[in-house]
């Protein structure tokens, strides 16, 4: 449980992780994007249109061409400055209770203000009054009221001050006028007043710092930056949450899909690897060579030739093939298996030993029954149940660069028990036609014992002495013999049968086989004394990143 433990704590440590899961899922990603951008449509399709109307505000200082002593140009401000100072106060309550009275609208100040903006544009230094709402006549009218009003308390504050000035003034030539004026300089300065005086009170009637620059106009179209925020928000919300529920999915996925997290889970040697579209067939047996199949066949060679070093102690004459549950591939690997050691000059017996759901015989083209179970039950004699199959080596081409083949179009003749040898110790001489174990060319042959009737009583038989006295005749007479078993947790049928083997082969179907099946075939094999133990990795993608090392034999195929 500690290496377990592990290895989930470990899921997620390098950014490789993450980008794989995201890859991993990323149909599923996509999909609740897609979704989250269609729900934002559609809160979209049921917003009202908005539209805007922009009114544009100039501004000057009318002070800076003032000769007046104290009142120059120093204090002058630029357009722009005033703008943005107007900018900041255009909403206030004062201006949009002025707006709501002009109006005669039935918003409040506050509402108002909300459907109103101000900003300053910088290249032109005017100040933009912008009004937001679904009716295009009233925003217009409010975008221009703001405006007007903003003009007129400008203007009204730029009139106050040359009232003020004018006032001063005023008091200045009164106090020069009571003093008599009596110097000279005095005299000068009076009459300077008095000329700049009716100017000033002409200001202060009609002086304008603000005017309305561009009024605003009736939108011709819907602005809609809701709705496309809907659509933008909608799309992100989705992939988010694709994003999340596929860490979630992979976090709580007991499926062993990396080879990291299948060696680490089973603690076997890995022997080989066999990929996904193999599954369901022989190897040797495929209508006709392609690049699949030879790569195929490569698999098996390195599994052969693995499976040689497995016991440091000696070749293993009995080979148990099984796998943890059902559908994890163990039927392609006994059979190819035995192929291959057939195919290398090994005399092979293969025996279907799956009594409750044979499948070899069906796939070799040989005859269902009489097969184990009627000699286990004493109803077959040996002879009866052996059937030999004979293939083509892949090295042998005919003259169109094909494979030699049979009549029904396959690399192999299957024949039945009639004239074989009397007994498993005659029958691999019995299939050799020239007493060399070869037929013509480079023809290979391979013994094959199908399950015969499915049986209740399997775990029964299997766990019998006829059986055993029956392994230890074949593992005399044969160089190897694989045994294709029942699944190790559903049944007891493959329990029974490993005190007599040599050595196991288990197998394991990537992104299918979970941690818990892992963990109790490991226990289950644990109860038994040791014995060689080696894993197959059955239904990997050769396109998988993850199993890119693996997959090198099918590229160079």
């Amino acid at each position: 449980m500690a290496t377990e433990n592990a290895s989930s704590a470990a899921r997620y440590v390098t950014l490789r992780d993450y980008l794989r899961v995201i890859r991993r899922y990323v149909l599923l990603i996509l999909l609740l994007g897609a979704v989250g951008a269609a729900a934002g449509l559609i809160d979209a399709s049921r917003q009202s249109p908005v539209y805007q109307a922009t009114a544009e505000v100039g501004f000057q200082d009318p002070t800076q061409d003032l000769g007046v002593v104290g009142f120059g140009s120093g204090t002058a401000q630029t357009p722009g400055q005033l703008a943005a100072v107007n900018a900041s106060t255009a909403t206030n309550p004062d201006v949009m209770a002025a707006v709501q009275r002009k109006l005669r609208s039935p918003y409040t100040p506050d509402e108002l203000a909300g459907a109103v903006s101000a900003s300053v544009d910088t290249s032109s230094g005017l100040l933009l009054i912008s009004a937001q709402g679904p009716d295009p006549v009233f925003v217009t009218r409010l975008a221009n009221a703001v405006a007007a009003a903003v003009v007129a308390r400008d203007n009204r504050q730029t009139r106050a001050q040359f009232v003020r000035l004018a006032n001063t003034i005023q008091g200045r030539i009164a106090r020069l006028t009571a003093s008599g004026a009596r110097s000279s300089g005095s005299s000068s300065q009076l009459g300077f007043y008095q000329y700049e005086l009716p100017r000033l009170q002409t200001l202060a009637a009609f002086a304008k710092s603000a005017q309305m620059a561009s009024p605003a106009q009736v939108p011709s179209g819907a602005s809609s930056p809701h709705r496309t925020r809907s659509l933008v928000l909608g799309l992100l919300l989705g992939l988010l949450l694709g994003i999340v529920v596929a860490f979630v999915r992979d976090s709580t996925d007991r499926r062993l899909r990396r080879p990291t997290d299948i060696r680490s889970s089973f603690e076997f040697p890995v022997l080989g690897h066999v990929r996904g579209e193999t599954l369901g067939r022989v190897v040797q047996l495929a209508d006709a060579p392609s690049a699949d199949s030879a790569a195929d066949l490569e698999a098996f060679r390195i599994l052969r030739r693995n499976l040689e070093f497995l016991d440091r102690d000696g070749h293993p004459h009995l080979v148990l093939v099984t796998s943890a549950v059902p559908e994890e591939g163990k039927t392609t690997v006994a059979s190819s298996l035995a192929l291959a050691m057939a195919a290398a000059g090994k005399r092979t017996l293969l025996v279907d030993c799956d009594l409750r759901r044979p499948a070899l015989a069906a796939r070799l083209g040989a005859p269902p029954r009489p097969g184990l179970s009627e000699y286990l039950l004493g109803e077959a004699d040996p002879q009866e149940i052996l059937t030999t199959v004979r293939l083509i080596d892949p090295g042998s081409r005919n003259g169109n660069g094909h494979a030699t083949a049979n009549g029904n179009g396959h690399g192999a003749d299957v024949a039945n028990g009639n004239g074989h040898a009397a007994d498993a110790a005659d029958a691999h001489a019995a299939a050799a036609a020239n007493g060399n174990g070869h037929g013509a060319g480079l023809a290979r042959h391979l013994v094959f014992i199908p399950a015969g009737t499915p049986s209740r009583r399997s775990a029964e038989l299997l766990g019998s002495a006829r059986f055993g006295e029956f392994l230890r005749e074949v593992s005399e007479s044969y160089d190897i013999v694989v045994l294709d078993s029942s699944p190790l947790l559903p049944v007891s049928d493959t329990l029974e049968m490993l005190p007599s083997v040599d050595a196991v082969i288990l197998c394991a179907r990537a992104a299918r086989t979970t941690r818990d099946q892992a963990v109790a075939a490991r226990a289950a094999l644990a109860r038994f004394p040791e014995r060689p133990t080696g894993l197959v990795v059955t239904g990997i993608n050769p396109r998988d990143p993850e199993y890119a090392a693996y997959a090198y034999a099918y590229d160079y195929s």
